[in-house]
């Protein structure tokens, strides 16, 4: 998709904050909401594509006699004497439905979830509508359904994920369980093309034969990470949105209500986006003030430009909720702290494709539940899981006992004081962007997979307080905050990066970053360093350059290409006891003049192994090498030992770090021994370990040393050798 940036603000809204914000003068759409880009009409590109692809989009929804015809040929295929099982809240959406249905002379079933917060109109409706009818109905709760509200809004910043997954894993057990082949929803046509289709049509795609299976895929993923129902009772229930197949617009909906009913009242209790739910407000809050848009944008918009809603009356629904005493209460009961405005914005770049940080992927969603709120997400973007690259599975073999902490460190300062919004906004702008942060990593007997889980759980970013303290005291908590950034990236759950902005009071801020080796080889940190700078300079929000999907890079490359890339990493793993004594080995700097390529620092370790009479075994990884698909590094034998033996000496060759920022970056490197980007703890080896960085035109090589071999390294100079030959060919290399 081809992105335009409008030159200036075409329609102005109130945000949080009250800063004016750009808005699409067609639909209205935020210009805050991610991967929104305007052309110079100020037209967003949503509208855009759907001027284009209009005809193939519509051919997904159909009309309501093939409805009628899917759910009674799926009845009368499992013999089932239930038609279908509605969702039904008791709003305005699912009564239609319910109404309808009954016209229709389907069998029907009703199941309302009572997350404790349902408006008690909307549970009289239930129980009135269904009794008037002749439907049988149950209604189900879930024990501990304020603690699943409490993990959701820290995770998704919306009390609408956490409620979807309760519905949906009871209501799919509940059919299954009696034999309904088919749950009907109310979800809104507005929802399905942001919840079931977005995603596809990003990757252009329109075509329902393409789109179903992907669906149904997703739905599988959905059930098994969240509840862990089996993919034999996913698939023996099928979900059917019942606005796909109906036209009728929100004042149809009110009519027939009108008409047909004098049980259903319209609750008072509710916001303008749920006439069913009173904790709805709540989320809605707690998302568009620390994620910087309301969550029901997008859907919203939808029913703008598909003709279902009046502009006008989508921006008054999409007013943001007061913090009223009421919504105070219920944050306060489930134990989530009452955000302040304007914490965090994301940025409005829209995704496409580059070679190494990839592009954000929005899932296909597994289905949800009733028009009259927001749609959940699955936590794999798509339920596409990749098997690690060679590069990736050199890493752990290298990682030992420690796995999950081989990030890297890298300190940079700014040029202004401390600024936690701009911080909080640029990481998610980051984590919306880039595939590879989202990554999250499964163990399964044929070993390790790789999938894209979403932006979810509470942002990696931490404030560190070094105002007022000396430079001693600023060294202590800076290795204190990276052994606990570290400490909190998990390769199951993540997130895989972390960041800690220092506050030093007047002084420049100070951001640390800690990136997991599996993500980012130097070329990917090039690529990242490059968009937060460009996201830090432009405050937060700013279209970045596209990238492409890690995961088909990933999938690309074949198994059998570790030979060609890599060797498989330097033996087995050792005991976490063992691995103790290699944690903290000694370090002996030297400089050593100009510098040299990893080439040339290999021959000179070999050369000065030889003239001690050693066999010149020297291991190479070399950062900063290009070939390979994404090779984290490239391993190679300088010179091996005939014996077949391990390498007494591998070498890590990084370049200079400064050029990591690109030109004119709001950043400048600082040089910090208690964030060393070339340290990885716990690696588990017993070879001596040396790592070459150029600062300010200087190579300097650092000597890792377990206990063993130190005193013989000393003893014969060995450091000092190598920094004096390597001085001397750049002295003799010099015109």
């Amino acid at each position: 998709m081809t992105t335009h940036l409008a030159p200036a603000t075409t329609a102005a809204a109130e945000t949080g904050t009250g800063t004016p914000e750009r808005a699409c003068a067609r639909c209205g759409i935020s210009g805050r909401y991610p991967g929104i880009a305007f052309d110079a009409a100020g037209i967003c590109d949503l509208c855009t594509m759907y001027e284009r692809h209009g005809t193939e989009i519509d051919a997904y929804f159909g009309d309501v006699e093939r409805f009628v015809s899917l759910v009674r040929a799926r009845a009368a295929e499992r013999g089932s004497d239930v038609d279908c099982l509605l969702l039904y809240s008791g709003g305005k959406d699912s009564s239609y439905v319910l109404y309808r249905l009954i016209d229709l002379g389907l069998r029907v079933r009703t199941f309302t979830f009572d997350n404790g917060f349902i408006s008690r109109t909307a549970l009289r409706n239930v129980e009135k509508i269904t009794s008037e009818l002749g439907i049988e109905h149950v209604t189900a709760t879930h024990a501990d359904q304020d603690r699943v509200f409490l993990r959701s809004l820290q995770q998704h910043k919306s009390v609408c994920n956490g409620c979807f997954r309760s519905l949906l894993d009871l209501s799919t057990r509940h059919a299954h369980d009696l034999g309904i082949p088919t749950i009907v929803t109310g979800l809104s046509r507005g929802q399905i093309m942001d919840e079931r289709l977005s995603w596809f049509h990003r990757q252009g795609i329109f075509d329902p034969a393409e789109i179903e299976p992907g669906l149904k895929e997703g739905r599988r993923v959905y059930h098994q990470a969240g509840g862990g129902i089996a993919p034999e009772v996913v698939d023996s229930v099928e979900v059917v949105d019942y606005y796909r197949y109906s036209d009728v617009t929100k004042d149809g909906i009110r009519a027939l209500l009108h008409e047909r009913s004098d049980l259903w009242a319209q609750p008072g209790d509710t916001g303008f986006c749920s006439s069913n739910c009173m904790i709805n407000d709540a989320g809605v809050l707690v998302h568009t003030r620390e994620r910087g848009f309301h969550n029901y944008e997008a859907p919203t918009r939808w029913e703008v430009r598909l003709g279902h809603l009046e502009r006008a009356e989508a921006d008054e629904e999409l007013r943001m909720p007061a913090a009223t005493p009421r919504v105070r209460k219920m944050l306060l009961r489930i134990g989530y702290p009452l955000p302040e405005a304007g914490t965090v914005r994301p940025a409005a770049g829209a995704p496409a494709a580059e070679r190494t940080l990839p592009a954000t992927a929005t899932a296909p969603t597994a289905s949800t539940a009733d028009g009259d709120s927001a749609a959940a997400t699955v936590s794999a973007a798509d339920g596409r899981r990749t098997p690690l690259t060679p590069a990736q599975r050199q890493v752990l073999a290298r990682a030992g006992n420690t796995p999950g902490r081989q990030g890297r460190a890298l300190l940079l300062e700014a040029k202004d004081p401390a600024d936690s919004a701009l911080a909080r906004r640029s990481t998610l702008a980051l984590l919306l962007h880039h595939e590879a942060l989202r990554l999250r990593f499964a163990e399964r007997d044929g070993g390790w997979e790789q999938y894209d889980a979403g932006v979810s759980g509470a942002l990696p970013v931490l404030r560190l307080d070094a105002s007022g303290r000396d430079a001693p005291a600023e060294a202590g908590l800076l290795h204190a905050a990276v052994d606990r950034l570290r400490s909190r990236i998990s390769l199951t759950d993540g997130p895989l990066l972390q960041f800690a902005l220092v506050d030093r009071g007047p002084l420049p801020a100070r951001l640390l970053l800690v990136v997991h080796e599996l993500l980012a080889d130097i070329r990917s940190w090039r690529t990242l360093l490059r968009d937060l700078s460009a996201l830090w300079a432009a405050g937060g929000e700013t279209p970045l350059p596209p990238t492409e999907s890690f995961l088909h890079r990933a999938a690309a490359v074949a198994p059998g290409a570790a030979d060609r890339f890599g060797r498989p990493g330097p033996g087995p793993a050792r005991s976490p006891a063992a691995d103790a004594g290699a944690r903290e080995p000694v370090r002996i700097r030297t400089d050593c003049g100009a510098p040299a390529s990893a080439t040339r620092v290999a021959a000179a370790l070999s050369a000065v192994l030889a003239d001690l009479g050693d066999e010149p075994g020297v291991e190479v990884l070399d950062h900063t090498a290009e070939d390979g698909p994404r090779g984290i590094g490239r391993w190679a034998l300088a010179q091996a030992p005939s014996s077949g033996a391990p390498a007494p000496i591998r070498y890590e060759h990084f370049g200079d770090l400064a050029a990591l920022l690109p030109a004119g970056s709001p950043f400048a490197l600082v040089a910090a021994d208690e964030a060393d980007f070339t340290v990885l703890p716990g690696t588990g080896r017993d070879a001596v370990t040396v790592s070459g960085v150029v600062r300010q035109g200087v190579l300097h090589l650092d000597w890792w040393c377990p206990p063993g071999p130190r005193g013989r390294l000393l003893a014969a100079a060995v450091p000092e050798r190598v920094a004096r030959r390597l001085t001397a060919a750049a002295d003799s290399a010099a015109p």
